[in-house]
């Protein structure tokens, strides 16, 4: 618009001094500006109408740190010449930046391809893509719609946390690491192949001589056998901002612990006190791992009932059913002493931890008694943290 004022004040001055004064050139100057001036609409107006730009955006489902790509192709079906076209797309994803601009000659086209990496969790949209372009004068720029939006679900990321499990301490347990589940006398369920960290009591003697290579009995513990995740989702317990935050590392822990528990065949449930109170029943399989990722791809801390209560209500329902695992940076000692209450006997609860005062929350670390430590297994997670295969970066008891 701006372009074109000074032409039309020009034309209008020129028409008005041909008027009054009756010299042709004048009258030639005005009729050729005008003319230029219905030129460039009509030239912008074709172009507009015969741009045509396809993308090919990645579909179905993510994870925090996959890589993508997008492939871009503009086509001027026109006869016309594109002076000049930028194409830019209204995706809000930090770094990434799709957008190109170009010239096409009449019938021209150009392909690019555009990479870049999810960074964050949830529902990310591409589009939608629009383009600037507009006639060799510049007097008629315009701005038009070229594809659609589209979207993809990005779960969290996912760290190889294989050996975090509640743990038994009851008589006849085999002593192990931290972390690792150990053996609990029960039935047995069925025989596979050995592996390096199992015991040589797993061995089944009779299936080795027969197959030739070393096989382990794998024991139904009964109680040892299912896990319940409790996730905080309080608002205002968390801390730090962006993915540098408690509730992105919680969540994180949180789809790591079920992914990893789910992939050992034991039946995962999983617990929140978000807005909603959402809860997953003890299930098996990918179906119930793609459930669990699907709610922690856009969960929000927006909880208003305690975690100590949340910990009483479904540990009541959970006792002798198996395991507990509670991910929260939480320091208030309510919660801690409901797990404690809701513990069987012979299991040690797992308290996953993210130290808050690393992410910038006001107020003392959390210092943890000795009587917790007594009672139940402690994994403190600052914020850095390196989190891989049954790394922790501070354990209590």
């Amino acid at each position: 618009m701006t372009a074109r004022v000074p032409l039309v004040a020009c034309i209008a001055v020129l028409a008005f001094f041909a008027g009054i004064t009756g010299v042709h050139l004048a009258y030639t100057l005005a009729y050729v500006l005008l003319l230029l001036l219905v030129v460039a609409f009509l030239w912008s107006r074709s172009l507009a109408k015969r741009i045509r730009v396809t993308r090919e955006s990645p579909k179905g489902t993510y994870m925090v740190g996959e890589a993508f790509e997008e492939r871009f192709t503009a086509r001027n079906t026109s006869g016309l010449r594109l002076p000049y076209c930028e194409v830019y797309d209204r995706s809000k994803m930090p770094g990434y930046t799709p957008g190109r601009v170009f010239s096409l000659s009449g019938s021209g086209s150009v392909t690019w391809v555009a990479r870049g990496e999810f960074t964050h969790r949830g529902m990310h949209h591409f589009g939608p893509l629009e383009a600037r372009l507009g006639d060799p004068f510049g007097l008629f720029p315009r701005r038009i719609r070229v594809a659609p939006e589209s979207e993809v679900l990005v779960f969290p990321a996912i760290h190889p946390l294989s050996g975090i499990a509640p743990q038994w301490t009851g008589t006849g347990a085999a002593d192990v690491r931290r972390g690792r589940p150990v053996d609990v006398p029960p039935d047995v369920s069925s025989i596979r192949e050995y592996a390096p960290t199992d015991g040589f009591s797993r061995i089944h003697w009779r299936s080795s001589a027969r197959t030739g290579r070393l096989m382990s009995r794998a024991f139904d513990t009964g109680q040892s056998a299912d896990l319940m995740v409790v996730l905080d989702m309080q608002r205002g317990v968390h801390a730090g901002s962006g993915v540098e935050s408690t509730v992105e590392y919680a969540v994180s822990l949180a789809a790591s612990v079920c992914h990893a528990a789910i992939r050992r065949g034991q039946a995962v449930g999983l617990v929140t006190n978000d807005r909603a109170g959402t809860a997953f029943g003890a299930g098996r399989g990918d179906v119930q791992r793609l459930r669990i990722l699907h709610y922690l791809a856009l969960a929000q801390d927006d909880g208003r009932r305690a975690l100590a209560e949340t910990v009483r209500r479904h540990g009541e329902g959970w006792r002798g059913r198996g395991g507990m695992i509670v991910i929260t940076p939480n320091r208030d000692a309510q919660w801690v002493e409901a797990l404690v209450d809701n513990a069987t006997r012979g299991q040690r609860q797992l308290c996953i931890f993210l130290e808050p005062t690393t992410f910038g929350a006001p107020g003392p670390a959390l210092r943890i008694p000795a009587a917790w430590r007594l009672a139940l297994d402690w994994w403190v997670v600052r914020r850095g943290d390196v989190i891989g295969a049954g790394e922790r970066s501070s354990a209590a008891g």
